[in-house]
């Protein structure tokens, strides 16, 4: 099974019930599976669809989802060479999605040109994307 944490994404998710909060877990997991897979294969209509069906707000669980040992979703795009996730997740996470420092303690800007420095060219146009986004 692939490999993705949630964190608490909030305390309304939880309902009076006990298997409601089950049902929540359950739900946002397949969710931040289903958006990891998303971003490697540069899907965003899916992410799109995705999201609109559960209701919920990419900012709103962007800081929880980690795509197992690659990180963020961002990252995976990146990875992935999935232009088009990536210009996607960057405009609906928001700014905090680019500045905030990863696993690793670097934000995606310099996560990126590190990638860029250490040979990987075809990295650049993340890395402007990402910028233009801070």
């Amino acid at each position: 099974m692939k490999k993705v944490l949630i964190a608490t994404l909030s305390t309304g998710l939880l309902l009076s019930s006990y298997s409601a909060p089950v049902k929540a877990n359950d739900d946002l997991l397949r969710l931040a599976i289903s958006l990891c897979d998303f971003a490697k294969t540069d899907d965003r209509t899916s992410m799109r669809r995705k999201l609109r069906a559960a209701g919920m707000r990419l900012r709103a669980i962007y800081p929880a989802i980690k795509c197992g040992s690659d990180g963020s979703l961002l990252r995976v795009a990146t990875v992935n060479n999935a232009m088009g996730a990536a210009k996607f997740l960057a405009a609906k996470a928001g700014s905090d999605a680019i500045t905030e420092p990863g696993h690793d303690g670097q934000n995606i800007v310099k996560w990126a040109e590190g990638l860029v420095a250490s040979g990987d060219a075809s990295k650049q146009p993340f890395v402007e994307l990402f910028k233009s986004k801070m």
